[in-house]
């Protein structure tokens, strides 16, 4: 895909609830906020981002995600605008759960998380057509513009792969060989 606009992926910082170990609170998840290291991590990618003429921010409207991108814009004096396309992957009964559950229930074999869709929740399938729905309209809207989005893993992953022009068996390998996923706090360039 050939684009119009110059992109920065900006995961949220460390959120308050156990991350690594329990999927997003059950009901909650729209809710949860970022701890202190969070705010600091952020803080951090501010400041290097105030040397990157970002034109516009453009974010997932849960909390942590919401808090992340307004450390930025008060370092960059930009509004946000928030696009609910942009939230995490909605993983319907597992929510709330170790994430051990959800994984040995859906990554014996990683490609079937594409068609696989928790109860109430979603497949990578779903996210991904949501995330090209938004990038389509975003480039459809903007041009020449640097343009930070601010969102969670999963969504962001597929962002990035699409904006690359990577398909599902490249993700995959970049994911689960190479560790290659944006982490909590970090930033991507897509140019």
């Amino acid at each position: 895909m050939r684009l119009k606009n110059h992109y920065f992926l900006l995961r949220h910082g460390e959120p308050t609830w156990g991350y690594k170990e329990i999927i997003y609170p059950k009901g909650n998840e729209h809710s949860v906020s970022l701890t202190e290291l969070g705010k600091k991590q952020i803080r951090t990618i501010a400041r290097r981002l105030k040397r990157e003429k970002i034109s516009l921010i453009i974010c997932s409207p849960y909390r942590r995600t919401r808090e992340t991108a307004e450390i930025v814009a008060k370092f960059l004096r930009l509004p946000i605008i928030f696009d609910k396309r942009l939230i995490d992957q909605k993983l319907g009964v597992y929510a709330g759960r170790p994430k051990t559950e959800y994984y040995q229930d859906f990554s014996r074999d990683p490609r079937k998380r594409f068609k696989m869709r928790p109860k109430n929740g979603e497949s990578w399938q779903d996210v991904q057509k949501r995330i090209k729905s938004f990038l389509k309209d975003t480039e459809k809207k903007y041009q020449k513009k640097t343009i930070l989005i601010v969102g969670h893993g999963d969504p962001l992953w597929f962002l990035w792969g699409g904006l690359k022009g990577f398909g599902n068996k490249k993700l995959l390998e970049l994911d689960f060989i190479k560790k290659n996923h944006i982490k909590v706090g970090e930033l991507k360039e897509i140019k």
